[in-house]
């Protein structure tokens, strides 16, 4: 089994790490996946773009960076539910890394 972390900070990116993860887990269904979602990308989780995997694939950990949040003026109250705040993105990936995490970038 192999545990993958997707990085997501670009929102034209969010399709194709969506895309990424649905490919990955149709292989490896038992493997444990986080997306990281930070930088501009986090405008994207208070829109429609990730409503059908959350509801879909509610295994996979979605996190939002609190950083990106508070940079992009938005609330954890606006994001959809099973979406994780945390402090930091970027050390959230790290420490998924150090865990042994896949990293993937789309």
């Amino acid at each position: 089994m192999t545990n993958l972390v997707v990085h997501v900070d670009e929102p034209e990116k969010v399709s194709m790490a969506i895309s990424n993860v649905r490919n990955f887990l149709d292989l490896r269904p038992t493997s444990t996946v986080v997306i990281v979602v930070n930088g501009p990308a986090i405008t994207t989780l208070t829109t429609p773009a990730w409503n059908d995997m959350l509801q879909d694939l509610p295994q996979v950990e979605v996190d939002a960076c609190h950083n990106a949040m508070a940079s992009h003026h938005i609330q954890a109250d606006q994001l959809p539910d099973g979406v994780t705040v945390v402090p930091a993105g970027v050390v959230r990936l790290v420490d998924l890394q150090d865990a042994g995490y896949a990293y993937l970038r789309p």
